[in-house]
């Protein structure tokens, strides 16, 4: 009888190798697509120059990829956000370089951030929630980040959710402005951070 065949395993290092080549293959076609209706399997595969069998070995379907790739592209976030976060007791210079950082984040890293928020939430997948709880999404801890923030900028003040809510939006309507007209004559970013602190916590 002949001998079963067996794959054989990767070498260390190379399925991390692959499987990262998918992320970015995903998320390189979800920025030119514009779509993640549009992003299918096999182009996912063929952009990283694999089989379409080989994503399944990291990845269950296309939904587990693109929960991956909006997961890592969280933690890459909240990991600048944090560490522009200067060691102060003062919160509101605290949400001043936050702001400043989401903003110049948008600006540096303009295709990871129309994956992180121009791509249709899917069904499932966590937002940001009163009390939702951390360590179960990157894209609601970043959020519970900066809410902690308000929250202590603000110990006798209106509700901090819908205020952060509030600042939330701003800073995602001057990024995203700011990249479809950049031609326009926007303000300085940091006095647009500014501004937005006066007008939802200082007002």
């Amino acid at each position: 009888m002949a001998a079963q065949k067996h794959r054989s395993p990767n070498p260390r290092g190379q399925g991390d190798r692959l499987r990262g080549a998918l992320l970015d293959a995903a998320r390189d076609l979800l920025l030119e697509l514009g779509d993640q209706s549009k992003l299918s399997v096999r182009a996912v595969t063929a952009r990283a120059g694999v089989t379409p069998n080989a994503l399944y070995l990291h990845f269950a379907d296309k939904e587990a990829l693109l929960s991956a790739v909006m997961s890592a592209g969280y933690k890459e976030f909240r990991t600048v956000l944090q560490a522009a976060i200067p060691e102060t007791s003062d919160p509101i210079e605290q949400l001043r370089a936050y702001g400043s950082a989401y903003l110049e984040f948008a600006a540096q890293r303009p295709g990871m951030y129309r994956v992180l928020f121009m791509t249709t939430i899917r069904a499932g997948v966590p937002v940001p929630t009163r009390g939702a709880p951390t360590g179960e999404d990157e894209g609601v801890d970043a959020f519970n980040d900066f809410l902690e923030i308000v929250t202590r900028c603000l110990p006798n003040g209106p509700d901090p959710f819908t205020q952060s809510a509030y600042i939330w939006a701003a800073l995602h309507g001057f990024a995203a402005l700011r990249q479809a007209i950049p031609t326009f004559p926007w303000p300085n970013e940091y006095d647009y951070v500014e501004r937005m602190i006066e007008l939802h916590l200082q007002g």
